[in-house]
This record gives C-alpha cells, structure tokens and sequence, in this order.
C-alpha cells in the first residue's frame, strides 16, 4: 500500500522532471519472480524505473542508506533491502532468493554501485542470483543526462534466461563474465 501511494505521487513529478518516455513494457514477463537489472549512474535511477513498472520492484540498496532510523524505515516499506557493497553478503543474497521464491520482483544494479566513467563492468552477484534461483532477467537502459525537462528514455529489453547454466559448476569468475555479458545486453539498448 504505502509502496502504491509514494509511486502514485512520484511517477507523475519525475516523469515531468525528467520527461520519461518508457519503451518494450510489453517485454515484462507476465509472471512475478523476475530481476529487473539496468544502468547505474545516479540515485535517481531506481526511482525511475519502479515508477514506470507496472508492478512492484524491491531493490537491493546499499547498507549505508539504511544506517539512518528514518530513511532506514521508509526504504525498508518501500521494499528495498541492504547489501553490504564490495563483499559477498550471504543476509542479501537470502533475502533476494526468498523473495524470488516468493514470485516477488527484486531490483539489482550489477554494476554495483553508480558508474561515473562508462566503463563496461559488473559483479558477479546478478548472473548468481538468476542461476540459483532460476529466474529470468528483464535488462533495463535508462538513457538521459539527468536534466530537467531534457528527453529521458527507460528501454525495457527482452527477458535474458540463463537455463544454459542451471547444471553447470561455476566460479566467481564464470558469472562474472555472465555479468559482463548482461551488461553488454543493457548497453545494447541503450
């Protein structure tokens, strides 16, 4: 409900802020249980792309936004959940199983944190996340300069399942590179 009322007040102000054009929602998959992975350049990324998703999207956030009670709480209601950035954090990668089990929709930015340069690259944690818990992977490109009333334009991509995977032993490195290759799809879009 409460995840309802703040989209309801913040997709019309952003879209207009912004001027968010959304493309390819037609490429969502009809059922819950899927992550949704995009580009990462400012904080205002996952605010965009749940705003103009039909359905909700809880997004993995990092630890440091939660060390506030205040924003800690509305993020939290909002369905975002902590990652403890830079390591392997087993409490967010059980939550994000858990919800996907749950047919639920998670939000992850491989890149890790917001990329700066435009340099092609990614963690291993998303091609893990789709393995194990054997859910497709919808690749957003968000593409705008972050301008007020400058063209914003949200492409949704076609669903990427990595089947091909699910018997396989890999290492870190393996989805890793699986990671890289999302990413290179997400450009792609862009």
């Amino acid at each position: 409900m409460f995840y309802n009322i703040i989209k309801f007040i913040l997709k019309p102000l952003f879209n207009l802020l912004y001027s968010v054009k959304i493309e390819g929602l037609d490429n969502l998959p009809q059922d819950d249980g899927y992550i949704v992975c995009g580009n990462h350049a400012k904080a205002i990324d996952p605010i965009l792309i749940a705003a103009n998703l039909p359905k909700k999207v809880n997004f993995m956030a990092k630890s440091e936004l939660f060390s506030n009670r205040f924003f800690g709480y509305i993020l939290s209601n909002l369905g975002a959940y902590p990652v403890k950035r830079g390591q392997a954090d087993l409490k967010s990668i059980k939550i994000s199983l858990k919800l996907l089990q749950e047919k639920q929709n998670i939000g992850i930015f491989p890149e890790g944190t917001r990329n700066k340069t435009g340099e092609l690259k990614a963690e291993p944690g998303i091609a893990m996340l789709a393995i194990k818990s054997k859910c497709p992977i919808v690749p957003i490109s968000i593409n705008t300069n972050y301008k007020f009333f400058n063209k914003t334009i949200i492409r949704v991509g076609k669903t990427i399942f990595l089947d091909k995977y699910f018997d396989l032993k890999l290492k870190n490195e393996d989805y890793t590179n699986i990671s890289i290759d999302i990413m290179k799809t997400i450009r792609n879009y862009g």
